[in-house]
């Protein structure tokens, strides 16, 4: 026997949708996939992804920057992340700075938010067209000084069949049943047969959901007031 020596397996929108049809005998072996049955599936797997973006995914985890701007509190960050994880001001030295995550109300407590300073304390503000982040206080001079920010970037849409699935190679399975789960609720699919396509998905989703995460657990103190 001998070995491929190539790991580069993937699957399309079209391969994934024909995986899961097929599960629920909606699609036969070979039978084409017509336009009613691709529309309906594509956009079913469009909700299902963007549904999955609130469950943490090591592989969406990414590094960006932003150039801070002198006497500049707010930022529009591109891509739009879905979520900020982290955020370090990174000094001209090239010295990493940790910085302090605010929530919305204590960003919008904050009594001057043009306070001359080092920055040390930040807020992500994700809205639907622009997200921003916020810093605090802000630099009133700037030469090279970066924001270093890891965030989970979002998924990317299913535009077209041929497109590849934005997810990792061990989870292909887990999309194409917990799709093949929800298209059978489309279709008025049940018996004992769905009944195991719906619970296998469950399992695969519960896998999935424990697994891809950062093996990592940060302890935060407790705030005290009063």
């Amino acid at each position: 026997m001998t070995l491929s020596n190539s790991i580069g397996f993937d699957l399309t929108a079209r391969e994934i949708i024909e995986y899961a049809l097929e599960k629920i005998n909606i699609l036969a072996k070979s039978q084409p996939l017509s336009v009613e049955h691709s529309d309906a599936a594509t956009r079913e797997l469009n909700v299902m992804l963007k549904e999955w973006m609130a469950y943490p995914a090591i592989w969406r985890i990414k590094e960006g920057f932003v150039n801070l701007v002198a006497a500049t509190g707010s930022y529009s960050l591109t891509p739009r992340p879905y979520r900020v994880i982290d955020v370090r001001l990174r000094q001209s030295s090239g010295i990493d700075i940790p910085m302090q995550e605010l929530t919305k109300q204590e960003y919008y407590d904050l009594p001057q938010k043009d306070t001359a300073g080092i920055p040390t304390q930040w807020y992500f503000d994700p809205q639907q067209a622009t997200s921003s982040i916020f810093v605090w206080p802000v630099k009133a001079t700037v030469t090279t000084e970066t924001l270093r920010v890891t965030y989970q970037r979002a998924v990317d849409d299913i535009d077209d069949l041929g497109n590849t699935i934005d997810c990792t190679q061990e989870w292909l399975g887990t999309l194409g049943y917990c799709l093949a789960a929800r298209c059978a609720d489309d279709y008025g699919r049940s018996g004992p047969h769905i009944d195991r396509i719906i619970a296998r998905a469950q399992a695969l989703f519960e896998r999935m959901a424990d697994a891809d995460r950062p093996e990592v657990i940060r302890f935060v103190p407790e705030r005290r007031y009063g």
